[in-house]
C-alpha cells in the first residue's frame, strides 16, 4: 500500500496500480526501457495490472515479462468496470489515450502519460497529475512525498 498525505485533503490509500499498455508502458508493443525495474519496486506496495485493447498483440508476453495479470480491456467502460471492481478510492490510473480519461478522472490518483503515442486531450483534462513519460509517472509513485507536493490543493 502507498499512503498520500495530502496536506488539505483526506489521506489516500492505494492499493492499486492500473496501467494502460499501448503508447503507455510500450512503443509498438515494445516495453519501454527502465518500466520492467520500476514496476518490479512497486509491486512490494501496490498490485499491478495491465489494461489494453491488446493492438500489437503483446499483452501476454509483457504480462508475462513483467509477472503481472493483465485484462484484454479495449473500450473505456471495460477499463471502468475494472476501476470499479477494484475500488475506485483504492486504485491509481496511468494511460494517456482517450479510452483511458474516465478511469483517470474517477480513480483516486489519475496519472496521464505523454508517451510515444503522445496523449488525448480528453485523458489530459481527466487526470490529475500529467508527467512526460511512464518512468516519471511510476517515479512519482515510488517518491510519495513528490506525488502529493504535486496533488496539494
Amino acid at each position: 500500500m502507498i499512503t498520500l498525505e495530502i496536506p488539505g485533503r483526506e489521506t489516500i490509500a492505494l492499493e492499486f496500480l492500473l496501467v494502460d499498455v499501448n503508447g503507455t508502458l510500450s512503443d509498438r508493443g515494445e516495453l519501454i526501457d527502465g518500466v520492467e525495474e520500476r514496476l518490479d519496486e512497486l509491486r512490494t506496495q501496490l498490485r499491478v495490472e495491465l489494461l489494453s485493447a491488446d493492438t500489437f498483440a503483446t499483452l501476454e508476453s509483457i504480462s508475462t515479462r513483467l509477472s503481472v495479470p493483465a485484462r484484454i480491456a479495449a473500450t473505456a467502460e471495460d477499463k471502468l468496470a475494472v476501476l470499479e471492481e477494484l475500488g475506485a478510492h483504492r486504485c491509481v490510473a496511468v494511460g494517456n489515450g482517450s479510452n483511458d480519461a474516465r478511469i483517470l478522472a474517477d480513480a483516486a490518483v489519475g496519472i496521464a502519460v505523454i508517451g510515444p503515442e503522445g496523449v488525448s486531450s480528453r485523458a489530459l483534462l481527466a487526470c490529475g497529475v500529467a508527467c512526460r513519460s511512464i518512468g516519471e509517472a511510476l517515479d512519482l509513485l515510488r517518491e510519495p512525498q513528490m506525488l502529493a507536493a504535486t496533488l496539494r490543493p
